[in-house]
């Protein structure tokens, strides 16, 4: 369970079914047991077509064995509490580059060419130019409704990477179709949910057109270092402990969250999503960095410091280096465009929502 990758496994012998998946939890594993049947799918909707409703998650790093018995599980790997080490900024900044130059490195192994979801922000910056540092042919692609913030800065800062550049534009009055596809991907309609996964997909439409296999993102990135804005207010508001779980947390919680929605969206297209924070040696360095190195007191706007520190180290430029976050699905403009969809609806967000997911919820097929 240490080897890198992600991966979600079912085998079967005589009567007996097992089920694992990678201890990061990158790839997406569900089951259901009724009347003594233990059914396993990547989707929900696959267990729900066979009258399964009740569904629950394989969780990460456990193997799950299930009989005519019953259904056990047993932990392969459980993340240690963090405990902050006695250390310097640059040296933990020399050594978090190190890491994620190894993770670059063993995540692209068996490509030579990548796309990279790039907004311009520091995580998707620094995951293109450690790609381009690897030797790796690189491109990058960034997708948005016409008109949003994101991709008024993308081109000038594909030009300072040196790196070539895809843009692929939407107008709002197509979002529609999308929301009621990513609805039916990801099997939720939470706003952040599927605002965040529709500019995921449609980067991963634009990088199979473009002929790539695999692309690289950020994810990860803000869990570890910190990067929301939540986590300064807790540390103001709360203390260094109450950071200190809610990272840690972040971290547990991060496949349901995050990984699977992002595996979802992006899958039907045919290429693989990695990303290089999702590694378990960065993790564990990452639990061992002190807090102060990720968000500092008094209302803090920049955090990741320690990141901002390492990218410095690699020779992001400093533009990029200190440009504030912003949320994939405000800097594409697409949950405010959501807002909208509903208001000419005369409908609340999640009212508009949860019609979409009631409307697919049979669908057999992708809409």
């Amino acid at each position: 369970m240490e080897t890198p990758g992600a991966f979600a496994a079912v085998s079967s012998k005589l009567n007996e079914l097992s089920a694992v998946r990678d201890p990061i939890g990158l790839r997406p594993l569900y089951y259901s047991r009724k009347i003594g049947v233990t059914a396993i799918a990547s989707e929900r909707k696959a267990l729900w077509r066979i009258g399964h409703i009740n569904t629950e998650r394989v969780l990460p790093g456990y193997l799950y064995t299930a009989t005519s018995r019953g259904l056990s599980k047993r932990c392969l790997f459980r993340f240690p509490r963090p405990r902050t080490e006695a250390m310097t900024l640059d040296y933990a900044a020399g050594r978090l580059k190190r890491l994620l130059q190894r993770s670059t490195q063993l995540v692209t192994a068996d490509v030579h060419r990548v796309a990279v979801a790039f907004s311009g922000g520091l995580d998707s910056a620094v995951t293109a130019l450690l790609a381009k540092q690897a030797n790796l042919e690189v491109e990058l692609l960034s997708t948005g409704l016409r008109g949003s913030t994101e991709l008024q800065t993308v081109e000038k800062y594909a030009k300072a990477l040196d790196l070539p550049i895809s843009i692929e534009t939407y107008e709002p009055d197509s979002l529609d179709p999308f929301i009621r596809r990513i609805i039916w991907l990801i099997e939720e309609h939470d706003l952040m949910r599927v605002s965040i996964a529709v500019p995921l997909h449609w980067a991963a439409m634009l990088a199979a057109r473009r002929g790539h296999s695999v692309m690289l993102c950020g994810q990860g990135s803000d869990e570890l270092y910190g990067g929301y804005y939540k986590y300064a207010k807790i540390l103001d508001n709360e203390g260094r402990r109450a950071l200190a779980s809610s990272l840690y947390r972040s971290i547990i919680e991060a496949p349901q969250v995050n990984y699977e929605r992002d595996e979802q969206a992006t899958c039907p297209s045919g290429v693989e999503l990695r990303t290089p924070f999702a590694n378990l040696e960065i993790i564990d360095f990452s639990f061992r960095i002190p807090l102060e190195f990720k968000v500092k007191t008094g209302n803090d706007l920049m955090r990741k410091w320690v990141l901002r520190a390492a990218a410095l180290k690699a020779g992001l430029p400093d533009e990029m280096v200190w440009k504030r976050k912003k949320a994939i699905q405000h800097g594409t403009g697409v949950e405010n465009a959501i807002r909208k969809l509903a208001r000419k609806q005369r409908l609340t967000t999640d009212e508009y929502l949860a019609n979409v997911g009631k409307s697919i919820s049979r669908q057999e097929e992708m809409p």
